[in-house]
């Protein structure tokens, strides 16, 4: 066999293979048809920094206000000094008057500011006042007749205080003659009076209410004090006291209807009528 002849062995041989692939190839399913699928990539979003800020308030708008309604403020401004209102106390007791008010227009009342006229004349009595009190007690018609007849045929000497005050008066007597109790007179510059019994006791009431007088003015004391402080009509009417307690002595002649009080220190004799209100006038004796 020549070179030649092995060559074309060769071919044929290839070309039976090569057949034989092709055949083998068509008998096999066709490979699926693959649909390509194109992914974009989509950029992602900048991420930006949160930064706090503050939002500013509104600025308020005020309204300008109407000249006229605002109120002047005057420039110099002078206090004025407030009184000092009265002091008050609470009464530890309730005094008992012992004057037995009488009628208006009855035989014994005596108007207010004196002994008039039109008081009608008293009945005669069995005894009368002797000394410096008959002297009086028949000086005027009116007395009589205002005061009735004495209960005694003589006055009683007694102990006594005497203090002025701003309008009026007061007199402390050390019993009444007849009657044994302490009595205290609050005599008001209008003619009418009013009279307590002394209730005051030593180491028991207060000397002293404590009040702070104007200058020139005094606050009584005492049984004075008492009566004054515990009872607003007298303190109201009297006003402060205008001089010191002035001590001595004192006689005094009870009548049916009232009282003659002579005060030595005093330099009178106060004649009382009983009555509503009571009554006083003074005589010099």
């Amino acid at each position: 066999m020549t070179r030649r002849d092995t060559i074309r062995i060769i071919i044929v041989m290839l070309l039976a293979a090569s057949g034989s692939l092709a055949s083998c190839s068509a008998l096999r399913d066709s490979p699926p048809t693959v649909t390509p699928i194109y992914i974009t990539a989509t950029p992602l979003a900048p991420i930006l920094p949160i930064v706090a800020t503050e939002t500013p308030s509104p600025t308020p708008v005020i309204d300008s206000p109407n000249v006229a309604l605002i109120p002047t403020q005057p420039q110099d401004r002078t206090a004025t000094p407030t009184e000092a209102p009265p002091i008050t106390l609470t009464p530890t007791f309730t005094p008992t008057t012992t004057n037995t008010p009488v009628t208006p227009g009855v035989v014994g009342f005596v108007p207010v500011g004196g002994f008039g006229s039109g008081v009608s004349g008293g009945s005669a009595c069995t005894s009368a006042p002797q000394g410096i009190f008959g002297t009086i007690y028949q000086s005027d018609p009116n007395f009589p007749a205002a005061l009735g007849c004495p209960l005694a045929q003589s006055a009683s000497t007694v102990t006594s205080a005497y203090q002025t005050f701003e309008n009026g008066l007061m007199i402390w007597v050390s019993s009444l003659g007849v009657q044994p109790q302490a009595a205290i007179y609050a005599l008001f510059n209008n003619g009418t009076y009013q009279r307590f019994n002394d209730t005051f006791t030593d180491g028991v009431d207060a000397v002293s209410g404590g009040a702070v007088p104007p200058d020139g003015r005094l606050e009584p004391v005492r049984g004075f004090g008492k009566v004054w402080r515990e009872n607003t009509s007298v303190r109201d009417s009297l006003g402060w006291a205008t001089s010191a307690e002035s001590g001595g002595g004192a006689q005094v002649l009870m009548f049916e209807r009232g009282e003659m009080v002579g005060v030595a220190q005093a330099g009178q004799m106060y004649i009382l009528i009983t009555g509503a209100p009571g009554t006083w006038t003074a005589r010099s004796g």
